[in-house]
């Protein structure tokens, strides 16, 4: 079935994502908006497996590099390239079933998260994990791992996926699942498209109303940021009866000084009434409202937006339903208006949360005063509690820290920048960490195996992993 497509706030106005144009980029242009374009040669368009078989194989014959792209939100090369070819997922957008009784979803890897889930919320469903960036695959998120305020429950999106179908470089088509192949499945999740292209894939659904049901928003907020680290830090290791949770510690210059301030929000069950519903309705209608206009607007007003979005975000609404929760900073900001900003996503084990924490912000400050390259400074936290980052582990938490900050273009020069990442890579090799892939990492080979959550599992499946020998 095809699925439907509604109007959604984005976080990006500037730079959409249906255009010929947004081929040559990727989401390095929301750090660099002048970065030159990379433009491909060769373009395809499946629409089911068979196409994709097509051409993966017409790729190879031709001695040819076969980039997968989606919307284009992932940076780190993965999907742009001069004169490349390139297959659009853009028409693999079906949702193929609903399966009630087995709780489960199976659309193609080209579907819309957001789509799917607004298919799914007609029927008292919904996806427990999705990005709250629009735009995000299903592939795509699968191929990077996922994660949500939900993530503390229902682990990465990758922790929902039961089964998947991908065709690998050779044009050979796989079926593989949480029973069936699992060394295989696990080595396709979270690889960024190194080992195929995902065709299509079934994820756990719940029943829940996300529109409808409103939760209660316990909110951390302090200037202090020792009291800031530690008391996040608790709650990222012991939710508890949290149903969603959220925090982040802003930094920013202004006139009159540097303005801290550091906000946790832990969403728990309420009973339900019209005056929560009211209170959700109006907080998120003027959220809403300043997203909508984000990048619309001339650059000085288009400032003052973006300011009262992020003043929106620190001082989030008591009352919150489920979807507004899930796409609340898309709602809100947009990441091409003022400074541009870049982002560094570290995924570490909880008991290391306190000190990479402080290391991370620290780094950014330093990089801050050392050079001027950076602006604003923010750090975007939530818990994790996944199998796949834990090797099995469900007991072992762990948490996101990402490292969001503004760019000014005329200090950050690439030689500061690889500097600053090269930094960031080290702490979270110290703690024992990993990176998101699809950001801006360091390039060699040995230490990127290091950051990468899905090295593991390509070793345990005896692959050759970069910068790595093979055994035997």
């Amino acid at each position: 079935m095809t699925v439907s497509k509604t109007y959604r706030p984005t976080s990006h106005e500037a730079f959409p994502h249906g255009t010929l144009l947004s081929l040559a980029y990727d989401w390095e242009r929301v750090a660099d908006p002048g970065v030159p374009p990379r433009w491909p040669f060769r373009v395809y368009l499946p629409r089911d497996t068979d196409d994709v078989v097509r051409a993966v194989r017409e790729a190879r014959d031709r001695g040819e590099r076969l980039i997968v792209r989606g919307h284009g939100h992932s940076s780190n090369n993965l999907v742009t390239g001069e004169g490349a070819t390139v297959l659009l997922t853009d028409r693999m957008n079906e949702i193929i079933s609903v399966d009630e009784r087995q709780a489960s979803c199976t659309m193609q890897g080209g579907a819309v998260l957001a789509d799917v889930d607004a298919h799914l919320a007609r029927r008292g469903w919904g996806l427990s994990i999705i990005g709250d960036h629009d735009h995000i695959t299903a592939g795509g998120f699968a191929s990077v791992g996922g994660i949500s305020p939900a993530s503390h429950r229902y682990g990465l999106f990758v922790d929902t996926v039961t089964e998947l179908e991908y065709v690998d470089w050779d044009g050979e088509v796989h079926i593989c699942g949480r029973e069936r192949d699992p060394d295989r499945f696990h080595r396709v999740l979270a690889g960024t498209g190194r080992h195929g292209m995902i065709t299509w894939l079934t994820v756990a659904i719940v029943r829940v109303d996300k529109h409808r049901t409103v939760l209660k928003n316990d909110r951390l907020l302090t200037t202090n940021l020792d009291d800031y680290i530690r008391r996040s830090g608790e709650l990222i290791r012991d939710p508890g009866d949290a149903l969603m949770e959220r925090g982040v510690w802003a930094d920013f210059p202004t006139p009159v000084g540097t303005l801290r301030l550091g906000q946790f929000s832990s969403y728990r069950e309420t009973p339900q009434s019209p005056l929560k519903s009211l209170l959700n309705n109006v907080a998120y209608g003027y959220q809403q409202f300043l997203g909508y206009w984000a990048g619309r607007l001339p650059p000085a007003v288009d400032e003052i937006v973006k300011y009262l979005g992020m003043a929106a975000i620190m001082l989030s609404p008591a009352y919150a339903s489920g979807k507004n929760i899930e796409c609340f900073t898309d709602q809100v900001l947009d990441s091409t208006v003022g400074d541009p900003t870049r982002m560094l996503v570290v995924l570490a084990p909880a008991e290391r949360y306190e000190s990479l924490f402080r290391q991370l912000y620290e780094a950014a400050v330093e990089e801050r005063r050392a050079s001027g390259g950076i602006t604003f400074i923010s750090v975007y936290v939530k818990a994790i509690r996944s199998a796949y980052l834990s090797g099995g582990d469900e007991t072992k938490r762990h948490c996101e820290l990402m490292l969001y900050f503004g760019v000014n273009l005329e200090q950050m020069t690439e030689k500061i920048l690889e500097r600053l990442v090269e930094l960031v890579d080290d702490i979270v090799i110290d703690h024992g960490g990993f990176r998101y892939m699809h950001s801006r990492t360091g390039s060699d080979p040995e230490r990127r195996r290091l950051l990468d959550p899905n090295a593991r599992y390509a070793e345990h499946a005896g692959e050759p992993v970069p910068g790595k020998p093979r055994k035997g």
